[in-house]
């Protein structure tokens, strides 16, 4: 627009100072041949050859648009391209009212013709999936993909009606190939993350998950990635083939190397690690672990780890869990976490006192057990029962109320 305003503006200026050059002298012209001479002004002749030049635009343009329109070869091949847009529209019709069959032959005849392709095949290979003729739904993608502009909604498409049909690894090797065609794309990122998730491919969604995060943000994806890595620490843990515990626990270690850093600060993350770590014969990191974090920032999940360490002597730990009972009585996860240690240091006494003290603090359902199956070793069946009961009384509000018999009748 700019350049038309341009050429406007130099066509008026050197119109002006044309008319003044003619103005200030008229000029004179002389034809002659033979017996014919042509006498006139300058300015008439100037004037005359700007107006054969734009006739002979005119008529060239007119002359085309004639030929354009009666070429036989051009006009076929626009009534084709309308043909093929009303085919498409149609198709897409027939597509939503659910008229498959008629769908698919319209919109196929739409793409071997048409000027939207891509559209065309896309809807036809939705059509042939609805009526399961997967060599064709598959025949039309590849047409679409074989668009620039069509490979990724193609590939995408793909892994969905595998998906649909029951064929995760296919879906997930066909997004994979996507994923890294677009790196930042939104939906293969996501389709492709569900796919690792539902296959429970631990190792590949945590590799992913940084492109993740920076596609759909850090807090979006914090939940997925957590639970990632706490499903990958537990098979890796748990891990077949290692029958060692020294080597399973050497894993482990790496892999927790390898653990984001706000999520070595995240109490589930280290109760899972040191949990684990314990079980396989590394209680003393673990400890060390679970108190450098507790000195930190508190939290309940963690004491009940040293339930699971065996190579620190039950006394050791008892010191630690007392420890933490002077600075929190009462708390219900410390205390039963020291009964069980006392259980296992054959401290009968002492574990309940444990137990007691975590029941009457805080009704623990868990204390209760465990104080019912002590009493109940100790041979004092008596108190066994009445602890049975309190523990059948705190369920009693969490049962739904149901039509009960009546003994009197």
């Amino acid at each position: 627009m700019k350049k038309v305003a341009l050429l406007v503006v130099v066509a008026l200026l050197a119109a002006l100072v044309l008319g003044r050059w003619m103005a200030a002298d008229s000029g004179y012209v002389l034809v002659i041949r033979d017996d014919f001479s042509l006498e006139t002004t300058l300015g008439f002749v100037v004037l005359m050859a700007l107006a054969g030049a734009v006739a002979l635009v005119v008529l060239t343009l007119l002359g085309n648009a004639a030929w354009n329109a009666l070429e036989p070869v051009r006009a076929t091949r626009r009534w084709k391209k309308t043909v093929a847009e009303r085919r498409l529209r149609s198709g897409f019709l027939q597509l939503v009212d659910g008229e498959q069959e008629k769908a698919e032959r319209l919109l196929v005849a739409a793409g071997e013709d048409g000027d939207w392709p891509l559209m065309a095949w896309l809807l036809a290979a939705e059509a042939a999936q609805e009526q399961d003729k997967i060599q064709d739904t598959q025949r039309y993608l590849d047409n679409a993909g074989g668009d620039r502009r069509g490979r990724l909604v193609a590939g995408l498409m793909k892994a969905r009606f595998a998906l649909d049909d029951g064929y995760p690894d296919q879906a997930r090797s066909e997004l994979k190939v996507l994923a890294d065609m677009a790196p930042r794309n939104k939906r293969i990122l996501r389709t492709y993350a569900e796919v690792l998730e539902s296959q429970k491919d631990w190792p590949a969604l945590c590799e992913l998950m940084p492109r993740l995060k920076r596609a759909f943000g850090d807090d979006k994806e914090l939940r997925r990635e957590r639970r990632a890595w706490l499903a990958l620490l537990q098979d890796t843990a748990r891990k077949p083939g290692f029958n060692d515990a020294d080597s399973r626990r050497e894993e482990l270690r790496k892999l927790w190397k390898d653990v984001p850093v706000h999520l070595k600060n995240d109490p589930a993350m280290v109760a899972r690690y040191t949990g684990f770590l314990a079980q396989l014969g590394g209680g003393k990191g673990a400890l060390n672990l679970v108190r450098e974090h507790l000195d930190q920032q508190w939290d309940d999940r963690l004491p009940p780890v040293l339930e699971a360490i065996d190579d620190v002597p039950p006394d050791d730990l008892l010191q630690v869990l007392e420890g933490w009972l002077a600075s929190r009585p009462g708390n219900a996860a410390v205390l039963i976490t020291a009964g069980r240690v006392a259980l296992k240091a054959r401290l009968w006494g002492k574990a309940q006192g444990f137990f007691e003290a975590a029941a009457n603090s805080s009704q623990s359902a868990t204390a209760l057990a465990e104080l019912s199956r002590l009493y109940q070793a100790l041979g004092d069946s008596s108190k066994a029962m009445k602890t049975f009961e309190r523990r059948l009384q705190q369920l009693e509000g969490q049962l739904p109320a149901l039509p009960l018999p009546d003994k009197s009748l």
